[in-house]
């Protein structure tokens, strides 16, 4: 049985111009809980998920983004990076 929800893309899928882009690391924050999620350079197309000062874990790009859809559903929302002032 099809899912019939609006695939929203994940951040790691946008690429820079588009609306919502953001660099990463990506970090989900719900009240004084972060989970940060980045790709792993030693290893193409695998992540690292991070909740607060716990352990690392390596994910499959497919489970990174089941992963963040879970939390996301779970009321993790995205941070939006902080832009830098220039000076004029």
């Amino acid at each position: 049985m099809p899912l019939k929800k609006k695939s929203v893309p994940v951040p790691w899928d946008l690429k820079e111009g588009d609306d919502n882009y953001l660099k990463e690391p990506w970090i989900l924050k719900k009240g004084k809980e972060f989970i940060t999620i980045e790709t792993n350079n030693n290893n193409r197309g695998n992540f690292y998920l991070q909740k607060d000062d716990e352990k690392r874990l390596s994910l499959s790009a497919l489970q990174a983004k089941l992963t963040y859809h879970q939390l996301i559903e779970f009321g993790y929302k995205l941070q939006k990076t902080k832009r830098k002032k220039t000076k004029n």
